[in-house]
């Protein structure tokens, strides 16, 4: 049940009309497109320069590019050139995603180690030089050395190159000299080259990971309307986050957008992890087919402003076009939105312009319900959508989807074929597929080691990349490549050198430091570019697979996102791989696991889903369910019989039940249950469960009233990671429980038509127990608690309260009617 507060609904009419006017009318101003600057389309940057040469010779210079983004990029006809003209290199060849190119002056002896991609001809002058890298179209991708008087960076003294810091644009800033902490390769003359030729770079600096990003910025409307605006937020975590009281704000004030329980849908401002929170201008209809999370007022300039996204206690989390000049990307016919390129910070580069065909019209469209939008509302942005081309045969055109420029060459006519096929090049490239995380028999605590797969055809080059542990340790920053349907083994040592844990297999690479925890943890394997790429133990509870007592890995069965149903432990019918001490590994290292991985189609992202409970199952899974664990069970919102058995039927006989169905006992302490509409969390007692066991948690208990308007109830681990949470709908009928069917499944297969069984199995027949005197009555009120508030105390609260009461009424004798004697002076009444 839920309290009903007074408001001045008047008032509150008239701003609502005002605002809207106001946000209507406001006219537009004519077609402008996005700043040209720089393409930003596959985010390719110029990433180190020997422009000093090498010890053995000064004519030795390289240059290298590098690749930041999920996908390989064709380089044929691309243009890396010095404002002076020399040199002017026309590239061929491809990039791949997240990999180097390497061009070396003259002769491929420049690294003498490391094969060249390329290999130009024109020496770079020693004082000062400025490059320009630029696509098929000639437009401008990246620079270097740009307004420098001198090189930003490098030495003649030592021969030491000059070093992109990150993903960022260019200026002094973004330069350094390499520090000497990584150096890869060899001269001519077999001297170490003073630089990181085709690996990450000795000043690279990972940037902060970004909570929640500003994503996708429809700025120029959609082809129904350039008034209908929307903006579109992504959280790229593992971790629900709540956007209470957050703020998105434009540098000059219009809009500025307030998170709170009156302005997002439904007062949950939640975002979750992975998913999308979706801001539409004005009306629900901005984009029809994907409900907004938000309605805001005010407008975008189409000259381009910046947008900022704060906490409540104003700390900023995310910009959008943060030099405020033109918007960096995004064009006005057809209306197209401004897509970020990745988990990368905000800049030119960025941003690119969403150059699909547009969703699909049957199911998402304008508000005119017959154009489609130019855009990705509500799933993963374009760019991160499209197949890549492994072995391009031909040049490409101005045209090709891989390099589109940011010159508008497009008409407001709809006839374009599709050229992008919306399977991931990204996520889950490479997935974590076998975790020791107890360990080997060898009884050595170092020895855990972990596996990296990768399910695809080509060879990823991991350098850059990190595997994280969620509480910090171990971090891991990986170093090499893992080959097509290859393996990556991570071996923990007591030293950079000890790779005896699995002692008769090298390791892909050693790490040290802290282990793995034994109670469970969450692993994530970020790209270079700070994307999550995969996850293992997304739950964050005790691990779901494994063991101490044999050692057992735990190993992954399927290629999709993973979840608690996604890993089981070695069986042993297949190992591979032999302890510190001549024992058999119970784990598969470097080979396929004992139960064979099952490639599942990922699924575009979609907006998070709201469960609707029906008479017949509301979703059929498409994934293999997670094993027992515990789960909400049973959700009683409107009463009408003493279920807690004191003596009263009221709101307090509401109830949540709980059942343990792991194999394990499962101690609730420190475990929370709560609802959106009362978010003050009741803490579970010291109480453990044993399997299979149950315990119901009364409102009388709890005092977590449960709305008769529907609610989101949520199991909530100590951690603070949602478990378990359930959205039923309205309660239309007394004693009608939620329950899932069959008792305890975590298939999701919810019912709205259950009897209430408190402690008992789930069931949707037989009756609900009588009230003294066998007959089944109810002494509650049998309206809503959703009515307004005053309406509501005058019939059920109160004296109003006995009205409901047929006992009260029969207790005179004369059945259906009683006597009120004078009180205090009043008259005598008989009501009937």
């Amino acid at each position: 049940m839920q309290k009903w507060n007074k408001f001045p609904r008047v008032f509150l009419v008239v701003s609502l009309l005002v605002g809207l006017c106001a946000g209507i009318f406001v006219p537009r101003m004519g077609q402008v497109e996005a700043s040209t600057n720089y393409s930003g389309s596959m985010q390719i940057i110029i990433n180190e320069i020997a422009w000093s040469g090498t010890t053995a010779n000064v004519n030795a210079e390289w240059i290298e590019l590098y690749n930041p983004s999920g996908v390989d990029v064709n380089l044929n006809g691309w243009t890396l050139t010095a404002t002076d003209g020399t040199p002017n290199i026309t590239l061929t060849g491809t990039i791949l995603a997240n990999g180097y190119y390497l061009l070396e002056r003259t002769a491929d002896t420049t690294v003498n180690d490391i094969p060249a991609d390329q290999i130009y001809t024109g020496a770079l002058n020693n004082t000062v030089e400025v490059l320009e890298l630029r696509d098929v179209s000639a437009t401008l991708i990246d620079t270097a050395n740009q307004g420098g008087v001198a090189w930003f960076a490098g030495s003649v003294t030592g021969f030491v190159s000059m070093e992109r810091k990150g993903v960022s644009n260019d200026s002094s800033f973004a330069w350094a000299s390499n520090d000497g902490s990584i150096i890869n390769g060899q001269d001519s003359g077999g001297n170490l080259i003073q630089g990181t030729p085709k690996q990450q770079n000795s000043v690279f600096a990972l940037p902060p990971p970004i909570e929640i990003l500003i994503n996708e910025v429809a700025w120029a409307g959609t082809v129904a309307s350039p008034n209908d605006e929307w903006i579109e937020l992504h959280n790229p975590g593992i971790s629900d986050i709540n956007l209470l009281d957050w703020r998105l704000v434009s540098d000059d004030g219009d809009p500025d957008i307030i998170f709170n329980s009156s302005t997002c849908t439904l007062g949950d401002c939640t975002i979750a992890a992975g998913g999308y929170f979706l801001l539409e201008r004005t009306h629900d209809n901005v984009v029809q087919g994907i409900p907004a999370n938000l309605i805001f007022s005010g407008q975008l300039s189409d000259t381009g402003e910046t947008l900022t996204l704060t906490k409540a206690d104003a700390t900023i989390v995310d910009t959008a076009n943060n030099d405020g000049g033109a918007w960096p990307a995004g064009i006005t016919s057809p209306a197209s939105s401004m897509e970020r390129v990745g988990v990368i910070p905000d800049g030119n580069l960025a941003w690119t312009t969403y150059e699909g065909v547009g969703t699909d019209p049957l199911f998402v469209t304008d508000a005119s319900g017959l154009n489609p939008i130019y855009g990705t509302p509500g799933s993963s942005n374009a760019m991160l959508n499209i197949t890549p081309t492994f072995t391009p045969s031909i040049t490409p055109s101005p045209t090709n989807t891989l390099t589109p420029s940011r010159t508008p060459t497009r008409t407001s006519t709809v006839t374009r074929t599709p050229t992008k096929t919306p399977t991931s090049a990204v996520v889950r490239s490479v997935i974590i597929n076998e975790i020791a995380w107890g360990g080997t028999a060898s009884g050595l605590s170092d020895d855990e080691w972990m596996e990296l797969y990768n399910p695809g055809n080509k060879s990823i080059n991991l350098t850059g990349w990190r595997l994280t542990a969620a509480d910090g340790t171990p971090n891991i920053l990986l170093s090499g490549s893992i080959g097509p349907d290859g393996y990556f083994l991570l071996e923990r040592g007591a030293t950079a050198t000890d790779n005896t844990t699995v002692a008769n297999m090298a390791a892909s690479q050693i790490y040290t430091g802290n282990s793995l925890e034994n109670e469970g943890e969450t692993l994530t394997l970020y790209d270079g570019s700070n994307r999550v790429i995969d996850t293992a133990n997304v739950n964050a509870g005790p691990w779901p697979a494994g063991s101490t007592t044999n050692y057992a890995s735990m190993e992954r069965t399927g290629t999709s996102a993973e979840n608690d149903g996604s890993w089981h432990s070695n069986t042993g019918v297949k190992r591979n791989g032999t302890t510190a001490n001549g024992g058999n590994i119970l784990g598969t290292p470097k080979t396929s696991n004992s139960i064979a991985l099952t490639p599942t189609p990922s699924r575009t992202a979609t907006k998070t889903r709201t469960i609707t409970p029906s008479r017949t199952p509301s979703r059929t899974p498409s994934a293999p369910p997670p094993p027992p664990r515990p789960y909400i069970n049973e959700i009683l919102p409107r009463p009408g019989f003493d279920w807690n058995q004191d003596g009263r039927v009221d709101v307090y006989d509401e109830f949540i039940e709980i059942k343990n169905e792991g194999p394990v006992d499962f101690n609730m302490k420190g475990w929370r249950l709560m609802t959106i509409k009362n978010p003050s969390p009741y803490s579970l007692p010291d109480v453990v469960l044993r399997p299979g066991q149950r315990m119901v948690f009364y409102a009388l208990q709890t005092k977590l009233l449960l709305s008769d308007g529907g609610d989101t109830v949520r199991l909530i681990h100590p951690n603070g990671k949602i478990y378990d949470e359930y959205t039923y709908p309205i309660a239309r009928a007394e004693d009608h429980s939620i329950c899932r069917l069959p008792d305890g499944t975590a298939l999701d297969k919810w019912f709205d038509d259950c009897t209430p069984t408190p402690k008992f199995t789930n069931t949707r027949t037989g009756t609900v127990p009588s009230l003294p005197g066998g007959e089944v009555e109810s002494l509650v009120c049998q309206l809503p608690d959703t009515l307004p508030a005053d309406f509501l105390f005058a019939e059920c609260r109160g004296f109003g309260a006995n009205i409901w009461d047929a006992y009260f009424w029969d207790q005179t004798g004369i059945p259906g009617s009683r006597y009120i004697p004078q009180n205090a002076s009043k008259w005598e009444a008989f009501i009937e």
